[in-house]
């Protein structure tokens, strides 16, 4: 409960703030741009016969797992493969452990691909960059800067909010705590990964005095539904997307996007760019231009600093509360 709360709170807490400056609307043009290269037509109005748990349904469960893959559907892929996964357990040792070796050489293989094609990222991102300042000025350069200062507003406030719980909670002890996790919130910082810094993290609660059996079991499950950071960059990319396009979409249509970022980014894995996917994942499945994408990849690393620095703060911090409230178990 206190994950989903929180979860829900930093939703709200990044589209205020987004909604509240608009910076996507210094892009508009921009947007135009894009929408006239790629051939399509600017969606003004968002099509809210689209919003329905008929529609939640179908872009969660694959009609057809060759169109998820191809159509680049994450959710569905990810549906498919839990399905599969448990039929695996259901055939002989013998066709389980051939099917696992295939397998592992595919996602070796896969990995193998991503890791040439990511050498090429910072080329792709700088030529993009580049591009859209040539043809529309360093206008475009001001917005990002904007864009990521009201980002780490956002997450600033965030920072705040739980301070102010947890002196209510633990008292101004919390304050050695932050202490002593300041070493790995660094790290998670110039990592743009939340995993790296979590043995740091688990050892400082331990020196903390948080109770091995709390930490062993909420750290874990923290790190999968409680991603605070990446809650409130969900809202605020989905605003930004629009607002450049020129989407118009009702404050009901919000919430739904928003309800469906919330049930799909639980078990997120906390390595860099994992939530451009889940944003992706949102794009093809309400339709909007596929070149939303391109326009967050150029400030994605800036903002996934600050996200996986907010994920490892709010979870260490919120499993003292858990260790608080148990305290006499």
């Amino acid at each position: 409960g206190l994950f989903i709360f929180s979860s829900i709170v930093s939703l709200f807490i990044g589209w205020a703030i987004i909604d509240l400056f608009k910076p996507g609307l210094h892009m508009v043009e921009v947007g135009k741009s894009i929408l006239a290269s790629s051939g399509a037509d600017t969606a003004s109005k968002f099509d809210s016969n689209q919003i329905s748990l008929a529609h939640f349904v179908q872009e969660t469960i694959p009609d057809n797992v060759f169109n998820a893959f191809s159509g680049g559907h994450i959710i569905q892929i990810v549906i498919f493969s839990l399905f599969f996964g448990v039929a695996l357990t259901k055939i002989d040792k013998k066709g389980r452990d051939a099917l696992a070796l295939i397998f592992d050489s595919i996602m070796h293989a896969m990995f193998a691909i991503c890791n040439t094609v990511m050498k090429l990222v910072p080329i792709a991102v700088f030529s993009s960059i580049a591009g859209v300042i040539i043809k529309h000025g360093f206008g475009v350069l001001e917005t990002y800067l904007i864009f990521i200062g009201e980002f780490y507003l956002a997450l600033a406030m965030v920072w705040v909010a739980i301070y102010i719980v947890s002196l209510q909670v633990v008292g101004r002890k919390i304050n050695t705590l932050i202490a002593k996790i300041t070493p790995p919130l660094s790290l998670s910082f110039a990592t743009s990964s939340s995993e790296v810094a979590y043995p740091a993290v688990f050892e400082a609660l331990e020196e903390f005095g948080v109770r091995e059996k709390i930490s062993s079991f909420v750290m874990p499950m923290g790190y999968s539904f409680n991603m605070i950071g990446s809650m409130v960059y969900f809202s605020f990319a989905i605003i930004f997307i629009t607002q450049v396009f020129g989407i118009d979409i009702s404050f009901s249509d919000k919430l739904y996007i928003f309800f469906m970022l919330l049930v799909t980014s639980k078990g997120i894995a906390g390595v860099p760019r994992a939530s451009i996917m889940v944003i992706s994942s949102a794009v093809t499945a309400f339709h909007f231009p596929e070149a939303s994408i391109l326009l967050l990849l150029p400030i994605d690393a800036f903002a996934d600093m600050g996200r996986s620095a907010t994920n490892v703060y709010a979870n260490a911090v919120m499993t003292t509360f858990i260790d608080k409230w148990h305290k006499d178990e």
